[in-house]
């Protein structure tokens, strides 16, 4: 795992983020004093782009950076310590609780942990999510889900459909942007 302030395996934003100003604002605000965030609402609500949006801009604040974990293709929730594991560039391991080696990875790290789409597997996730901020002190967890985690000390932030302004397009959007009159 990369200790600069830059490391983690976010992908590289390619198209501009319009809208959301506010819920950015707020989810950075409450990240920046909740050691786990769920930014939950309904599907293509716009969760997965904030999360990433607001990791890119708080990574360099974390020694070990930021690290997406997608969980939308995880059917078995006992996979997701491996997932996360693997995600993380953990060695692979035939024998052994990954959950433990996990918290023992982390233990000492500070890093931001991004669970994206797990609604699918909350009581696993929840589970998961638990464990490690108990083992890790130094980890901050932000999490995506139509439905919170119900973890102790969650701060669930709902991100609700993005409004429209008159022209068509966010009605916090650039004069530019798309959908913004001319």
């Amino acid at each position: 795992m990369a200790d600069d302030r830059h490391g983690g395996n976010l992908p590289a934003e390619v198209t501009r983020f319009i809208g959301r100003r506010r819920e950015l604002a707020e989810a950075r605000r409450v990240l920046a004093r909740s050691r786990l965030v769920t930014l939950t609402g309904v599907g293509g609500v716009g969760k997965t782009r904030l999360a990433l949006r607001l990791a890119t801009e708080v990574r360099g604040g974390y020694e070990g950076g930021a690290w997406l974990v997608e969980l939308s293709a995880l059917r078995e929730p006992d996979l997701l310590a491996r997932h996360v594991a693997d995600k993380l560039g953990l060695p692979g391991q035939a024998a052994g609780d990954q959950t433990d080696r996990l918290c023992e990875h982390l233990a000492d790290r500070e890093l931001l942990l991004v669970l994206d789409t797990c609604e699918h597997l909350v009581e696993g996730t929840a589970a998961l999510v638990e464990t490690l901020l108990r083992a890790a002190p130094r980890l901050r967890v932000l999490a995506t889900s139509r439905e919170p985690l119900d973890v102790m000390g969650e701060h669930n932030l709902v991100i609700p459909p993005l409004a429209v302004a008159a022209d068509g397009g966010p009605p916090d959007a650039p004069p530019d942007a798309p959908g913004a009159a001319p």
